[in-house]
C-alpha cells in the first residue's frame, strides 16, 4: 500500500493548490504537473525504488498523476469542449492506476526510512509506511475528493447553482465529513461511520426529491 499512499500524497498536494478554483490556466496546469513529477521522483528515490519498480510503479505513478491533473482540470474548464470525455478520462486516470498500484505495491520492495529525530514522535511510532499511507488518504479527502465530487455532480447533470462555486462552506464541510468518516473507520467504528452516512443521506433526501 505504500506505493498507493505515495501516489495519493503527490496528487493530494497538487490538488490542494487548486482546490478553491475549478478553472486554471494552462501555465498553472503545467506547473502542477511539474510539481507532481518532482514529488514522485523524490519519493521514489527516498523509498529506494529499484529499476524494476521504476518501470512498473514509477510509470503508473506518472501516467495516473498527469492524466488526473490534466483531464480533471480540462473537464472543469468551461472554455474546453468535450467535457464528458475529459471527465471519463479523469476518472479512468484516478481509478485505474489506483487499483493497479494497490496490486503492484506489494510486488516491489520499498524500504522507507525516517531520521532518528522523529523516533519519539507520532510519526516515529506509526512508522514511515503507515504515516505515508495515512497522509495520502487525508490529503485525498481534503483536496482531491472535492474535485472528484464536482466532476461526478457534473456527470449526473447537477450543475453548480448560482454562486455555489464562490461559497467556501461546502468545500470545507465536505472534507471535514469525509475525514470524520475515515477516522471512524480507522478506529474500527464502522457502525458509527454507517450511521453518519445514513444521517447525511436523510438530511439530503428533500433535496434529492426536488432534483
Amino acid at each position: 500500500m505504500i506505493a498507493l499512499g505515495t501516489w495519493l500524497l503527490a496528487i493530494g498536494l497538487c490538488d490542494l493548490l487548486r482546490a478553491t478554483r475549478d478553472t486554471i490556466t494552462t501555465r498553472h496546469r503545467l506547473l502542477l504537473v511539474a510539481l507532481g513529477l518532482c514529488l514522485l521522483l523524490f519519493a521514489g528515490t527516498w523509498l529506494g525504488l529499484p529499476v524494476r519498480g521504476w518501470t512498473t510503479v514509477g510509470v503508473t505513478w506518472v501516467v495516473g498523476l498527469v492524466g488526473w491533473l490534466v483531464c480533471s482540470s480540462a473537464a472543469l474548464d468551461a472554455g474546453s469542449g468535450q467535457h464528458a470525455r475529459w471527465r471519463a478520462a479523469a476518472f479512468a486516470a484516478l481509478l485505474g492506476p489506483g487499483l493497479l498500484l494497490a496490486l503492484l505495491g506489494d510486488a516491489v520492495s520499498l524500504t522507507p526510512g525516517l531520521p532518528g529525530l522523529v523516533d519519539d514522535s507520532l510519526l516515529g511510532r506509526l512508522g514511515a509506511e503507515t504515516g505515508l499511507v495515512l497522509a495520502g488518504a487525508v490529503l485525498f479527502q481534503i483536496s482531491t475528493a472535492n474535485i472528484a465530487v464536482r466532476l461526478l455532480l457534473d456527470a449526473v447533470g447537477v450543475p453548480a447553482v448560482t454562486n455555489e462555486k464562490k461559497l467556501k462552506g461546502g468545500r470545507v464541510l465536505g472534507p471535514m465529513e469525509r475525514l470524520f468518516i475515515v477516522g471512524l473507520g480507522l478506529a474500527g467504528s464502522l457502525g458509527a461511520a454507517a450511521v453518519v452516512v445514513a444521517a447525511k443521506a436523510l438530511l439530503r433526501y428533500p433535496e434529492l426529491q426536488r432534483t
